[in-house]
């Protein structure tokens, strides 16, 4: 049930339907809140029109700028003096992220135009604008809330997360030592507006290697998961001489479990049916379970990542062959020379005399750039990546990174490299990059979906 609202002088039936549809979203009912929206963008208010194809695009997808874009700026670019208009262009700047030209202070300068005839609507731009305290104390005291505002107050200046929208890419993927080729992702955070996530992927690439995979999560605090992968894919396994033996790989893994999460921490556990096999052999099982614990104080994408996460996991098998194995993973993120620092350590352990191919390994486009796919494998292996980040044009990110491995934490191999990234909304999954690395084993291109960490 969405908040109770008190009306606004002069408001129109269309920005009255914004209204209840900000607070309807806020409190967690998307459905009726994409009910109201569409009630306003069919309105005869350009205002109206321009703040409900906004919030539209927020919930269609991907693809939603195609179909909602062009009506935004029609709506937008009408001539007025309507301070409702003004809080459309204030929306404009707080909704769309940067690449597409938004600016949270001339979000800010709109509002201020608008304050004296809608106060409380204004102030709640005001306060999304600048987050300044100051300013959700003066919207408390301001009698005239419209939605956003009424949402803000009832949860003391903090909006509920809303969940991102869907989206499906096609992109490149690849590394020496794993091909290349092309692949296709599906992510949906919010099924049907009610809090389910669908993630699907699919990747084939030159080596002859083909990995399907899908995974769903239920809504809520308290939710249960589950995955199906399966792969055929040719690996390159190393001896102690370095020399480099080819070999396929097929498996076919499923997972099931439940998990919680309070605030920005949260808790998995599940149990794995897993079978596996290099070429020649049979099929063999390792069923077992895993549990993993994860504290995420990060925000933002590209220039504005901030804060940091760390994480831990177990993972043992005990039907069929013997595995056990626990990794701890760590990144920061800080503001530095007009950018971003980022900054990961990783450590992990193999318990058991576990196949070759279930050991830690480095090498390939996400550990140890510049060496190629699997090119270390131990039953220890300690890894330190240090990357700077610059948006430089739009949606461009330039990265300069380093990184090194500790294999069984004897031997030090380091590299390095440079890449670029085409970040586009939904920033958290729709990121593709391609980065050129040297190592003192290899040097190779690597492409892949998302950034490294």
């Amino acid at each position: 049930m969405w908040l109770p609202l008190i009306s606004i002088t002069l408001a129109s039936p269309g920005t009255d339907a914004i209204s209840e549809g900000d607070a309807a979203r806020y409190s967690g009912d998307r459905v009726a809140a994409r009910e109201f929206y569409r009630q306003a963008s069919e309105s005869e208010d350009p205002a109206a029109q321009a703040m409900a194809h906004l919030r539209l695009m927020q919930l269609s997808g991907n693809f939603g700028m195609m179909a909602h874009g062009p009506k935004v700026d029609r709506a937008l670019y009408i001539e007025s003096r309507d301070p409702w208009h003004w809080l459309a262009w204030a929306d404009f700047h707080l909704f769309l992220p940067a690449q597409l030209g938004a600016d949270p202070d001339t979000a800010r300068r709109f509002a201020e135009a608008a304050k004296e005839d809608l106060p409380g609507p204004a102030l709640a731009r005001l306060y999304l604008a600048t987050g300044d305290p100051e300013v959700l104390e003066e919207l408390r005291a301001t009698p005239e809330r419209d939605g956003l505002g009424e949402a803000l107050i009832a949860n003391d200046g903090v909006l509920p997360p809303q969940p991102g929208t869907w989206m499906l890419s096609l992109g490149v993927a690849g590394a020496p030592g794993a091909g290349f080729g092309g692949g296709v992702t599906f992510i949906h955070p919010d099924l049907g507006l009610r809090g389910w996530q669908l993630s699907i992927g699919a990747v084939a690439n030159t080596r002859g290697g083909a990995v399907g995979s899908v995974s769903a999560r239920s809504p809520g605090r308290h939710y249960g998961h589950g995955s199906l992968t399966g792969a055929t894919t040719v690996i390159d396994l190393y001896d102690a001489a370095g020399e480099r033996n080819t070999t396929r790989f097929d498996l076919v893994q499923g997972t099931l479990g439940p998990g919680t999460s309070v605030g920005d921490f949260s808790v998995q556990v599940g149990g794995r049916m897993r079978w596996d096999a290099l070429e020649g052999d049979p099929l063999k099982a390792a069923h077992g379970a895993f549990a993993s614990a994860r504290l995420d104080k990060a925000s933002g994408w590209g220039a504005d990542r901030r804060g940091g996460w760390v994480s831990a996991s177990v993972d043992r098998s005990q039907w069929g062959y013997e595995h056990t194995a626990y990794g701890v993973r760590a990144a920061g993120y800080l503001p530095v020379l007009r950018g971003v620092s980022a900054a990961r350590v990783t450590w992990d352990h193999e318990l058991q005399d576990a196949p070759v191919y279930r050991l830690p390994s480095a090498g390939g486009s996400d550990l140890h750039r510049g060496a190629w796919v699997g090119r270390y494998r131990t039953p220890m292996l300690a890894t330190a990546d240090l990357e700077q980040r610059w948006m430089v044009w739009g949606p461009l990110e330039l990265v300069l990174f380093g990184n090194v491995a500790w294999v069984d934490l004897e031997e030090l191999h380091p590299a390095g490299g440079g890449g670029i990234r085409l970040i586009l909304p939904p920033e958290e999954s729709n990121v593709v990059r391609i980065d050129v690395a040297v190592s003192d084993s290899a040097w190779g291109i690597y492409t892949a979906f998302g950034e490294t960490f």
